[in-house]
């Protein structure tokens, strides 16, 4: 009796066993990542993506139009494929160096893995208005703008200094060059911008790197400057031996003298006693004795009858009736005749 109550009891076991055995078997967990962010943990009994969707509560037919499988929605699932990818099959609208592309359509996963598809190289300074990494999403915009350096070579004049040197062997003022001045130079490596093919700008101005990368010094100047003074030379008149005026009337010598003009009032006297009137002049006794008959540039003949404590030297002032006259005639140097 006990040996068949055992037999029945391990037959028992045996089949509670198989049949949780076959119910594990057919159960299975199921990972689905959508491209544009969605992620779904689908766990039943299932044997393909799509039964999998399904039992999630997702239109299948929806899900085939919008989204692209990593593996084909009918393949059987197996311990192996338990991790699944669904890209959507979205329209992306893409942007390249400032022209619009379009609207693409794509099932890529990331903008990088879009824009390989799309065959657009990214070169080093390429700016993109979303990360490369970021999941493409249905409706997104997507720019790629294209930055361009320019590098050329800018020059600035340096302008050299001058020496001046003082030279006794030279007239006052007078300049001789020793040492020519040259100009230098600093060289700049100048990046210019662009973006787009056109300059970046930042307040107003190109956006751009300078850099020094060579400098020459300019070479200063060297001039002699005079300082010697010239020899003063002899204000006074010089004298010239007798000879003839034009009306034929000869003369002793003649003297160049500063002549000045004077008047008085009616009757007065010179210093010789005469009566002053034009024709008498006022000297210097010791250059023209009184009583020398002249003949004075621009005035006339005249008498030497006069003198006066300002008349000193090679002096001549002439004798006008009136001040306005004496004014017109202001202060000349003249040539002063003495006759024989």
């Amino acid at each position: 009796m006990n040996k068949k109550f055992l037999l029945a009891g391990i037959a028992t076991v045996a089949l509670s066993l198989t049949g949780t055995l076959v119910v594990n078997a057919m159960e299975k967990e199921v990972v689905i990542t959508f491209s544009d962010g969605k992620k779904v943990v689908s766990k039943g009994f299932h044997d393909t993506v799509a039964e999998a969707l399904e039992n999630e509560g997702f239109k299948v037919s929806e899900m085939k139009q919008k989204y692209q499988p990593s593996m084909p929605w009918d393949q059987k699932l197996t311990k192996d494929l338990t991790n699944v990818s669904l890209n959507c099959r979205c329209k992306v609208s893409l942007t390249i160096g400032g022209k619009s592309e379009g609207e693409k359509e794509t099932a890529k996963g990331t903008v990088r893995e879009f824009l390989e598809e799309q065959k657009i190289a990214l070169g080093e300074w390429d700016e993109v208005s979303t990360a490369l990494d970021a999941k493409i999403q249905d409706g997104m915009q997507v720019s790629v703008d294209r930055i361009e350096q320019v590098v050329k070579k800018e020059e600035k004049e340096i302008k050299f200094d001058t020496e001046e040197q003082k030279d006794k062997t030279l007239a006052k003022g007078e300049k001789k060059e020793v040492t020519p001045g040259k100009l230098g130079k600093e060289i700049y490596q100048v990046t210019i911008y662009y973006k787009n093919g056109q300059p970046m700008m930042k307040d107003g101005q190109p956006v751009a790197d300078s850099k020094l990368i060579e400098k020459i010094d300019p070479i200063k100047a060297v001039v002699r400057v005079g300082t010697k003074e010239e020899e003063e030379k002899d204000s006074r008149p010089a004298f010239a031996g007798g000879g003839s005026l034009p009306n034929g009337t000869s003369y002793k010598k003649m003297i160049m003298a500063k002549t000045t003009a004077y008047t008085s009032k009616p009757g007065a006297k010179t210093a010789s006693g005469k009566v002053a009137r034009v024709g008498l002049v006022a000297v210097d006794p010791k250059v023209i004795p009184l009583g020398t008959k002249l003949f004075i540039e621009g005035y006339g003949m005249a008498v030497a009858a006069d003198t006066g404590g300002a008349v000193k030297g090679n002096f001549v002032d002439v004798y006008f009736n009136s001040e306005a006259e004496c004014q017109k005639w202001g202060v000349k140097n003249k040539k002063v005749y003495i006759l024989n």
